[in-house]
């Protein structure tokens, strides 16, 4: 190849595209303008908000590093009175207690076809709630009253209000009474109101509009259902009574179930025993039980003597209900759910929580390489 044909070399100092001038002998790139580094506040915001978020989810990482062994807390009315210091809250633990399934609800969340059941535990003055693990259920689960899983605060809850205010103005529980604690609340009531303890330790609070039920036994009546394909009228059931030596004192009228006719009948102490065997015998669908009669009484209209409680009947008058023939007392109150509540999400296990970790560590290197850029800013 010849000399001209030879390709040029490059000049060894002179205009270069962009227009800047390189010496020879230095680097070329030595007048390129360096980039410049991330604003210090824009760095500090961004490790800031990493460590917020590691904040937020602190009690799930601390779960997370919990024993996966459940710690076994017994009876869940023995803790109800306990404060919440001395349990083992963000804990993983098993829980033994009756659920009170009449005022429970079902969760489900929008747009999913998951629900889970959300009850109180009984006899823990609605202290103790429970999220069941989501339907369906296993048979091992609903078999037992034995709960396991994360007891966390119920302030912990992000709907906490919404279930607060749900449960306050639509949801009651029953609660029975000895008639004996009634009575003696009855005699040292002021104001109308009254503070009771029902028959499974929870407290309820009555104000004077609140209704009592009350159950009275009556001795030596007897109520029989009779099928009405059987004994088609009353008087083909009297007649049957009558047959027996038995005496019809009042017909109810207040039968469940229209294919039966009930009457309340009596029998000479001698007999009743051997009348009731032969009316048995004609039908066996015949339903004998103890005859009662229910009032249905506010607090205000209510008193007490020494040996019985006292009820305001229609008019003026008033009728004393001896506590030694009283079944029993109850009454309907709204579920009220104390500011340290506690919830037992069943299920939940300290294994599941191991992607916060994974999350925290991300969040944690996410700043400190924020913090790293800022130091060498500095320099």
């Amino acid at each position: 190849m010849t000399d001209e044909n030879k390709p040029a070399a490059p000049p060894a100092s002179g205009p270069l595209p962009d227009g800047l001038a390189v010496p020879a002998g230095e680097d070329e790139f030595a007048g390129i303008p360096s980039r410049r580094g991330r604003h210090p506040v824009i760095a500090l915001g961004t490790a800031a908000l990493a460590c917020f978020l590691i904040f937020q989810i602190k009690d799930d990482l601390r779960y997370a590093l919990s024993p996966s062994v459940a710690q076994d807390l017994g009876d869940a009315r023995s803790i109800s009175t306990a404060k919440p210091e001395g349990l083992p809250v963000n804990r993983y633990v098993r829980l033994a207690g009756n659920a009170d399934r009449e005022s429970a609800v079902v969760l489900d969340t929008q747009g999913s076809w998951h629900f889970t059941q959300f009850f109180r535990l009984l006899g823990t003055n609605s202290r103790i709630f429970v999220r069941r693990a989501a339907d369906p259920l296993p048979a091992e689960l609903a078999a037992h009253d034995v709960f396991v899983g994360r007891l966390m605060g119920f302030s912990n809850l992000s709907f906490q209000e919404a279930i607060r205010h749900h449960f306050a103005g639509h949801v009651s529980a029953t609660h029975f009474f000895a008639p004996t604690v009634v009575r003696t609340a009855l005699a040292q009531a002021s104001g109308g109101s009254l503070l009771l303890t029902d028959l499974l330790g929870d407290r309820v609070s009555l104000a004077a509009n609140d209704e009592l039920v009350i159950d009275m036994d009556r001795p030596g009546q007897i109520r029989i259902d009779f099928p009405r394909e059987r004994f088609v009228d009353q008087a083909a059931a009297r007649a049957a009574v009558e047959q027996q030596a038995g005496q019809v004192l009042e017909a109810p009228g207040d039968a469940v179930d229209p294919k039966s006719l009930a009457l309340v009948v009596t029998f000479p102490p001698e007999r009743r025993d051997r009348a009731l065997q032969a009316l048995g015998e004609m039908d066996r669908r015949l339903h004998i039980r103890p005859a009662h009669t229910t009032y249905k009484s506010r607090v205000a209209d209510l008193g007490a003597t020494a040996e019985a409680i006292v009820v305001k009947t229609a008019g003026a008058g008033s009728q004393a209900l001896p506590v030694a023939q009283i079944q029993g007392v109850a009454t309907l109150a709204a579920v009220q759910i104390p500011d340290d509540a506690l919830i037992l999400f069943e299920g939940e296990r300290p294994r599941e929580h191991f992607k916060s970790l994974i999350i925290a560590a991300f969040l944690l290197g996410f700043a400190v390489i924020n913090l790293l850029a800022l130091r060498r800013r500095d320099r």
